[in-house]
């Protein structure tokens, strides 16, 4: 078991915290978080297709020869 994994079962048994509540979460900030995620992966994606797309245009074209 890692440090962190202690640490967190610590601060919920310090709290007592039920293993599986999500009283700490409302839905406001369950779609902020999917949103901001969603907006992150279109980002990422943006940028791949961009550079896909990059060194697809600078493939030489072949010339055949005289």
């Amino acid at each position: 078991m890692s440090d962190v994994d202690l640490i967190w079962q610590y601060l919920r048994a310090r709290f007592r915290v039920p293993p599986n509540s999500e009283d700490g979460m409302t839905t406001t900030e369950v779609a902020v978080i999917t949103f901001l995620l969603v907006g992150a992966a279109i980002l990422v994606l943006g940028i791949i297709v961009a550079a896909a797309k990059g060194n697809a245009d600078n493939i030489p074209n072949p010339q055949q020869p005289s």
